[in-house]
């Protein structure tokens, strides 16, 4: 079965109508497939506790995979999950600030000062 494209603009709107399982479900295939704004998706689910079971763990593990791309937005959650600590994360708060240097030099700002605290 093919998988098709992802378009994060799916996953938005099922989570904003708090269809968060229907959004761990469109997610998940793409995020197993690679996509890097999917496997975000389903670390803040995890996260939060979203549609399935808060784990730290598994959100770390989502992002890890996404920042193994590059991808500046994960360097980004990555530090914020890592600066908000949790039970069973690698690292904890004093790791965040490495985490959005990497996501500024990528190229991402979400407005200044970034990184937080700097």
């Amino acid at each position: 079965m093919a998988l098709g494209d992802y378009n994060p603009e799916t996953a938005i709107e099922a989570f904003k109508r708090a269809e968060y399982e229907a959004v761990f479900a469109y997610c998940l295939p793409h995020a197993d497939g690679g996509n890097t704004s999917a496997q975000c998706m389903v670390s803040l689910l995890y996260q939060s506790g979203l549609g399935v079971g808060r784990d730290f763990r598994k959100a770390e593990e989502w992002l890890m995979k996404a920042v193994g791309q590059n991808d500046a937005l994960a360097w980004n959650n990555l530090a914020t999950l890592y600066a908000s600590g949790g039970e069973g994360l690698s690292k904890g708060p004093e790791s965040a600030r490495e985490c959005y240097l990497q996501a500024k030099e990528l190229g991402f700002s979400c407005g200044e000062p970034y990184p937080p605290g700097g």
